[in-house]
């Protein structure tokens, strides 16, 4: 799947019922969410559940007996992946790999690489970015069914990344990935920009409650489609 850097950033398991790590990503953007402009580009394999899951905002459900995931065919010669653009070009401080609804359909390890690279670039059927180099972001981890994954890494990348891929080990499947990090402010736009949307780098502080909706919400681009 042509070359890995190796360059790798120390990770540590941020579990929410650590009081140690509770806040460790919690002030960080989902830059893989749809919400903000998140595209799945390219997949190997989408045999039981397609992977433009894996950008859904909302948490996974499982309606119909149709799996809300990202889920590939069993026994593939080599391994399953899938590429992402991000919402908007970002550096990296972890990723939320989420497994709810999948009870043996998981994968059993996944891995995580970043690029930065033109919007329009093309990806080829190997998973590769059109003239640029994978950085490795996050090496083989297991996981395990219907589980939140939250791993952090201990200093985010200096660089900034819009383009991840995800692989599977060696297949199986994803409910959804968010890629937790601080959006990339570009200096080169041109007319009015919306200084409070998230794809300009706003971030909500702190609210006084939000019993019935996500503070998050506030700075999403576009109109509102429901209340919630």
């Amino acid at each position: 799947m042509g070359n890995v850097q190796s360059s790798l950033p120390t990770y540590y398991n941020a579990d929410p019922t650590n009081e140690a790590y509770t806040h460790s990503l919690s002030s960080y953007v989902d830059l893989a969410s749809s919400a903000i402009g998140a595209k799945l580009i390219r997949a190997s394999n989408e045999r039981f559940g397609a992977a433009a899951n894996l950008i859904k905002p909302d948490a996974p459900s499982s309606q119909d007996g149709k799996l809300d995931a990202w889920v590939t065919r069993r026994h593939n010669p080599e391994a399953d992946w899938a590429v992402l653009r991000l919402g908007s070009a970002g550096t990296v401080a972890g990723f939320d790999i989420d497994t709810r609804g999948l009870d043996g359909e998981h994968a059993s390890q996944v891995s995580i690489q970043g690029c930065l690279a033109p919007e329009s670039s093309a990806v080829d059927s190997h998973g590769d970015v059109d003239g640029a180099e994978w950085e490795e972001l996050l090496p083989e981890v297991d996981i395990s069914a219907n589980s939140h994954h939250l791993l952090a890494l201990w200093t985010p990348t200096k660089n900034p990344f819009n383009f991840v891929r995800i692989t599977l080990h060696p297949d199986g499947g994803v409910s959804r990935l968010r890629i937790l990090g601080t959006v990339a402010v570009s200096s080169d736009s041109e007319g009015e920009v919306d200084l409070a949307s998230v794809n300009a780098g706003a971030r909500v502080v702190h609210v006084s409650d939000e019993k019935l909706g996500a503070k998050e919400n506030l700075i999403l681009p576009g109109r509102a489609t429901a209340a919630s």
